[in-house]
């Protein structure tokens, strides 16, 4: 019978490649944090600076929410996939056997 071989290798590259983003997002999140505008910046000659100006802050509440998520999630996911590869290999050690050495006929 095959054993079933997993690449634990690939798991933890896929990891590092999880935390290698988390880390690019972190960037782009403090630098959306910084992104902010005065209303001045919404006139276009009409009285709706106010209503302009309260939509883009609405929106960048949401996309610094979103790059923050991002930022935990996909740490997560980088550590849960080295932990899963770290798994297999100490339960490859486990039940590892040699079933000739076991029964011979």
């Amino acid at each position: 019978m095959d054993a079933l071989n997993v690449i634990t290798d690939s798991l933890r590259d896929e990891g590092g490649k999880w935390l290698t983003l988390s880390d690019r997002v972190a960037a782009i999140k403090v630098a959306a944090e910084q992104l902010h505008l005065d209303p001045s910046a919404f006139f276009i000659g009409d009285a709706n600076v106010l209503i302009h100006s309260l939509a883009y802050n609405d929106f960048h509440t949401f996309m610094v929410a979103v790059l923050n998520g991002a930022v935990t999630e996909f740490d997560q996911v980088g550590k849960a996939l080295r932990r899963i590869a770290d798994e297999y290999d100490r339960a490859d050690e486990v039940v590892s056997l040699d079933l000739n050495e076991i029964y011979k006929a």
